[in-house]
């Protein structure tokens, strides 16, 4: 046997940054990031504690809105 299956994978995506990928859903999950979100990942992959994952989230890129001053 081989290593278990991970649901939740990044991908670098072209011009936007790194998103997490649900292999399950077969969707993006949550924002894209700048940097890729390891920790997020072993979190959702392992104990998936809620409140760990509300703050490991935090650090995604906000879209910007399209007026600019």
């Amino acid at each position: 046997m081989g290593a278990r299956a991970r649901r939740y994978v990044a991908r670098a995506v072209p011009g936007v940054g790194w998103r997490v990928w649900d292999n399950v859903n077969r969707r993006w999950w949550g924002e894209p990031y700048a940097a890729t979100p390891t920790a997020l990942l072993a979190e959702l992959n392992g104990a998936r504690s809620p409140e760990r994952i509300v703050e490991l989230s935090k650090g995604a890129l906000r879209p910007r809105s399209g007026k600019r001053r």
